[in-house]
């Protein structure tokens, strides 16, 4: 009987407590969309409501480089410049330009953090929004020079580990894929191409094309021991498929592609720029100032050539 009386005693108790969380306010609401939470309602890992961020945006991978882009910036109606760091990582600036709209965001790293901040950006902005990414990438291409910067102007593949070889579920096929190229907005390329050569110079800017890896590691070739990753070949393979590739990172092609993807066409513009860091053939790395100073003058090149751009 006693056991039957704490058995009736806990199923009262979860009942309870399932009663109270249907009550409670969710916290986020649209969970199969594009879920938002609080009032505003803010989407969940930018951590923006709508209109916080500009059409315009330059969207960079560390914080240091999107705060030091933020300094381009001017307050917008006397309010300052605006700041928001989410709690998922994304740090968000808006001010103005040149008379224009612009925000600098910077989203960390890799494939799904682009993904956040491209749909994302999409669903609290009003109207047609460009997006030039200023990154930081390793040459494939040994007289690409660190330091300098090179632009995706021929297109973005990507490069993905194979998971299914690697499991043994298809050990018979590559242990790495490589897609088509996508490309990036015809008009807005060239905005940043000769924002960049006016800014930098014409030999600082490489025109080219770049790859995009889901890994720093693996799908970049890396030799890890600690890992099976069959990766000795993989950049051989790629330069083979694509002669004219001169960086490698993890960003640009999702970009590319998300604008590519969005409804409706042509609403959402895409190009990417990023400072060579390292070159991979020659084992040669930039300097902290060398870094510094393509990031400062470079950034400030793609603001303009944002700012320049007819939505």
């Amino acid at each position: 009987m006693a056991e039957e009386e704490q058995a009736a005693k806990r199923r009262k108790a979860l009942a309870r407590l399932d009663s109270q969380a249907f009550q409670q306010k969710s916290v986020y609401a649209d969970t199969n969309g594009v879920p938002r939470s609080g009032t505003p309602g803010r989407v969940l890992h930018i951590g923006l409501a709508d209109g916080e961020i500009a059409n315009r945006i330059v969207v960079v991978g560390h914080h240091s480089r999107a705060e030091l882009l933020s300094g381009f910036l001017q307050p917008e109606n006397g309010n300052g410049i605006f700041k928001l760091a989410s709690d998922r990582g994304f740090l968000t600036y808006t001010g103005m330009f040149g008379g224009q709209r612009l925000s600098v965001v910077s989203i960390g790293m890799g494939l799904s953090m682009m993904d956040f901040f491209a749909r994302e950006a999409r669903a609290v902005v009003k109207g047609n929004m460009a997006a030039v990414r200023l990154g930081t990438c390793g040459c494939l291409q040994d007289w690409v020079k660190v330091g300098n910067v090179s632009v995706a102007s021929q297109g973005s593949a990507l490069v993905q580990r194979n998971y299914s070889h690697f499991d043994g579920s298809a050990a018979d096929v590559k242990p790495y894929l490589l897609t088509e190229l996508c490309l990036p907005d015809d008009e807005l390329n060239a905005a940043v191409v000769g924002a960049l050569r006016d800014a930098m110079g014409a030999d600082k800017v490489v025109e080219g094309v770049n790859i995009t890896a889901d890994s720093f590691y693996s799908s970049q070739g890396r030799a890890d021991p600690a890992f099976n990753d069959e990766n000795s070949d993989l950049v051989s393979e790629v330069l083979a498929k694509y002669p004219n590739a001169i960086t490698m990172e993890m960003e640009t092609f999702q970009l590319f592609h998300l604008a590519r993807s969005c409804l409706p066409k042509g609403s959402f513009r895409a190009a990417a720029a990023v400072v060579n860091v390292a070159n991979r053939p020659t084992g040669d790395v930039v300097g902290e100032e060398a870094l510094r100073t393509a990031e400062s003058v470079g950034g400030k090149a793609l603001l303009q050539a944002l700012c320049n751009l007819q939505l």
